[in-house]
């Protein structure tokens, strides 16, 4: 059986380059990488390859293509999963997916899918004619109804009936997630000669934010949030899910960076977002965007342009952070927030960018909390805000 030890290259490392893992017996870097490296059971490349059998098994059933049609014609394809669904009986009644009892009974299945925008939207924004929902085992089409498109975040979520069974797909908590996870994507890239394709790789970065033009005027208007990984996806991907070894759902694919230059970046929105999103989409509503009212200017801006209006009032040993200029006193910060405050984290996240600050409030919804941890005064406060 083929056996490898974690982090063996980390000790093949320190041969090669003549360092010992020993030299320095109180190196708090040495210790750390002989714990991690050592002290742990041996695995086995079947171990993984089981794990990620057993991932893909669970959740590639749930993950189907999906097809657009425009004005008579195929306007593209995608990738979509499926998340909740609701047993129809043939007495007329209805019952929980989870409830497989007396399956005699059941007349058809009716199911909820998340995809992306851009897979049932035409460039203009405006919703295509047609969707197909297609089953790649049986090799057969659904028809689909659109129920509600994200003007902001690239989501849609659609709706299908089919006589098969799929058991709907798990979520994760992706606010979870560390750099170097393993991670797959399930698709069906290029079309469905492709379909229900598993790639894999690990998560390049947890937490990413692009800017994006969600109006069409070439001009940025909005910052989300991504998953950054090196998952192999490709046009028709889009929509499709990314998942953990426990078969779970951590985000769905919607973007890659392609050039001759660039290999390997892939985006994918995260779980925890989608899962926020989803009720408003079900009811075809447009998610509300909260506006806090306050003007303000990054902490590193002001020092790196040695700003005059604000850099007395940065203190020597905050070099991050959002300074707030001004608080509008109907908005939603009245109150809350004060005029020459500087926010250090909003829930829990380091703000050191204008745009972690915008994505994160941006994802902001009904029932939501804000957490600001607030310098003022020469103190650290915690302000809280309640979205409502």
């Amino acid at each position: 059986m083929k056996k490898f030890r974690i982090l063996l290259l980390v000790f093949l490392g320190f041969i090669l380059t003549g360092c010992s893992l020993f030299e320095n017996p109180n190196s708090d870097f040495t210790n750390e990488i002989y714990n991690k490296s050592y002290n742990v059971d041996e695995i086995t490349i079947v171990d993984l390859e089981n794990n990620i059998q057993a991932a893909c098994e669970k959740a590639s059933g749930a993950v189907l293509g999906i097809t657009s049609h425009n004005l008579g014609a195929i306007y593209g394809t995608g990738s979509g999963v499926v998340y909740k669904g609701t047993i129809h009986l043939k007495s007329g009644t209805t019952k929980s997916i989870e409830d497989l009892s007396d399956t005699d009974d059941v007349d058809y299945y009716e199911y909820k899918m998340i995809t992306n925008r851009h897979v049932v939207t035409t460039e203009e924004g405006t919703k295509v004619t047609k969707v197909e929902v297609y089953d790649g085992d049986l090799d057969k089409n659904y028809q689909a109804q659109i129920l509600g498109t994200d003007n902001k975040v690239d989501l849609a979520v659609i709706t299908f009936k089919s006589p098969k069974y799929i058991r709907p797909i798990e979520f994760a908590d992706s606010d979870l997630l560390k750099q170097g996870m393993f991670a797959i994507a399930l698709g069906s890239p290029e079309g469905y000669e492709f379909y229900n394709s598993a790639t894999f790789g690990i998560i390049s970065h947890a937490k990413r934010y692009l800017a994006d033009d969600t109006d069409g005027d070439n001009v940025a208007d909005w910052d989300a949030e991504y998953i950054q990984h090196d998952v192999a996806i490709n046009p028709g991907n889009s929509g499709g899910a990314l998942i953990n070894l426990e078969g779970k759902l951590i985000g769905i694919n919607t973007l890659k960076l392609a050039s001759t230059e660039i290999e390997g970046m892939g985006f994918a929105i995260p779980s925890n977002l989608v899962n926020k999103l989803i009720p408003f989409l079900e009811e075809g509503k447009t998610p509300i965007r909260y506006v806090l009212g306050i003007t303000v200017v990054t902490v590193r801006d002001i020092i790196n342009y040695n700003n005059p209006e604000y850099i007395d009032k940065i203190p020597e040993d905050i070099n991050n952070g959002i300074y707030v200029g001004e608080v509008n006193p109907t908005g939603l910060s009245a109150g809350k927030l004060q005029a020459d405050d500087i926010i250090l984290k909003f829930n829990d996240v380091e703000i050191v960018k204008s745009h972690e600050f915008r994505s994160i409030l941006g994802s902001m919804v009904p029932g939501s909390t804000a957490i600001f941890e607030v310098y003022r005064n020469g103190k650290t406060i915690t302000v809280r805000i309640d979205f409502e």
